[in-house]
């Protein structure tokens, strides 16, 4: 290879090992944040304004030190020149080699889109996708060592709910293939696909996988994750068999009504960019009515755009700090609610969660506890308490790279466990999570927390009328 050709790939190299860094140094300078919330991802993720272009710099940063560089580039030339088959795209290296530096950091948080998924994950997070319905979340077992992909909310609109798929199901399989192993972008490739067609999904109730004797770790693939063989123990856990007709999934951003003894009822669903001018829209409709309470529905809000979340929870409270940013060695940086409170102080609210609640949902969540405007009930949130900055690349490819933590208000860390096996936001009033031993209905389910909901907000108020 040519001279010229070999530093400027080597300069994209660079570039990408020192996004990380220039991300860390540049972070005051983003106006607003994203993140992946529908379909079946839920991260809170700093998105760039506009496109962020990346240029191929013709000379390497002399800083740089080119020893990891240089071995890796030998690695690749031994590739091209001696792998048994002939390398017909170049990208196809570079993409898995970007992937490789990802799997190093051991965070299910950071990954790397392709262009086709990074058109995905932007069509999904204005709210329309087509699919089974449901959230996705990828978690590492500590104890095992690998990570497991798990289903974290179920739309009630969608497909999975007809079936008895529920939160904290585990995904073992998808069309008889295990996916221990796989990355939660691999796993939702699979399970997508056109409307009217089928999936099945073989899915652990209860305990973990565990990687077959044979298998010491999980090994990462340039395809997003390697299929590991797994089993089940024999002392945990169902596993179920679901078949699920795919279909194209529209979600209104929010939805209000008037539940009994006059208390409004408004449910966020996403954190995108219209979140607080439509929550505006909505709160003031109900407002008009005179109501006597207020139950803000968070419950399988997975997140979004930071910059709602600060918007949305300023709409309930003064100009006092709403989350906290830490970037990397750097103190933690307060962020505090804008002018223009709509919600009235002295009226009752209560916010529902559970454990599709995450991010962004988390940090509304949390300021309003912590600031005592409203009580929390339901079950505890994800506990995610990370800041992604997504980063389109030169190809239109895209590096989502974790790049902050979050503390609320009185700075607690919500990926902290407060209970065994529980992180998140700890309830005010705890409701009781669906019979594992009874089919289960997502919309009833949904329906009998609302009105335990409302049923908390009227004690807590008092009478009324």
């Amino acid at each position: 290879m040519e001279g010229k050709s070999y530093r400027i790939w080597l300069a994209v190299l660079v570039l990408v090992l020192m996004v990380g860094s220039f991300v860390a140094g540049a972070g005051m300078m983003y106006s607003v944040s994203q993140e992946s919330v529908l379909g079946l991802t839920a991260r809170v993720a700093q998105m760039v304004p506009g496109v962020m272009a990346v240029e191929q710099a013709e000379d390497i940063p002399s800083a740089t030190d080119l020893r990891p560089l240089a071995t890796f580039w030998q690695v690749r030339d031994r590739i091209q020149h001696d792998f048994v088959h002939p390398i017909q795209d170049d990208t196809k290296l570079t993409y898995g080699a970007i992937r490789g530096m990802l799997a190093a950091l051991e965070d299910p948080y950071s990954r790397f889109m392709t262009p086709e998924e990074y058109s995905e994950f932007q069509a999904e997070a204005e709210g329309h996708f087509e699919g089974i319905g449901a959230w996705l979340e990828q978690r590492r077992v500590d104890e095992f060592g690998h990570f497991e992909v798990v289903v974290i909310s179920v739309i009630p609109e969608g497909p999975a709910s007809k079936v008895d798929l529920r939160p904290s199901d585990i995904i073992f399989k998808v069309d008889d293939k295990s996916v221990l192993g796989m990355t939660v972008d691999r796993v939702a490739k699979l399970i997508r696909g056109p409307e009217d067609t089928e999936v099945k999904l073989t899915v652990l109730r209860g305990g973990h996988l565990l990687a077959s004797p044979e298998v010491e770790a999980p090994v990462g693939t340039p395809e997003g994750g390697a299929a590991l063989p797994a089993r089940v123990p024999e002392d945990q856990g169902q596993l179920l068999d679901l078949t699920i007709t795919r279909a194209t999934v529209e979600i209104p951003p929010v939805e209000t009504k008037i539940l009994d003894d006059n208390i409004g009822y408004v449910w966020l669903r996403t954190f995108h960019k219209q979140a607080e001018t439509k929550l505006h829209e909505a709160l003031k409709e109900l407002l008009a009515e005179d109501i006597q309470g207020l139950v803000f529905d968070l419950s399988g809000n997975g997140g979004g755009l930071l910059e709602q979340a600060i918007s949305v929870t300023s709409l309930f409270m003064d100009e006092a700090v709403v989350v906290y940013v830490q970037e990397r060695g750097a103190e933690p940086q307060p962020y505090k609610a804008m002018p223009g409170r709509l919600v009235p102080e002295d009226l009752p609210m209560v916010i529902l969660t559970d454990v599709g609640s995450a991010s962004a949902s988390e940090i509304t969540a949390a300021a309003l506890q912590d600031s005592g405007q409203a009580k929390v009930v339901g079950q505890h949130t994800f506990g995610k308490a990370k800041v992604q900055t997504v980063m389109e690349l030169n190809d239109h490819s895209a590096l989502v790279l974790t790049t902050a933590l979050y503390l609320t208000p009185n700075k607690r860390d919500l990926s902290q466990e407060y209970a065994e096996g529980k992180r998140g936001i700890k309830p005010d009033v705890v409701f009781p999570l669906p019979d594992p031993d009874q089919p289960f209905d997502g919309e009833k389910w949904h329906d009998q927390q609302i009105e335990k909901a409302r049923q908390v907000l009227k004690q807590s108020a008092g009478p009324t009328g």
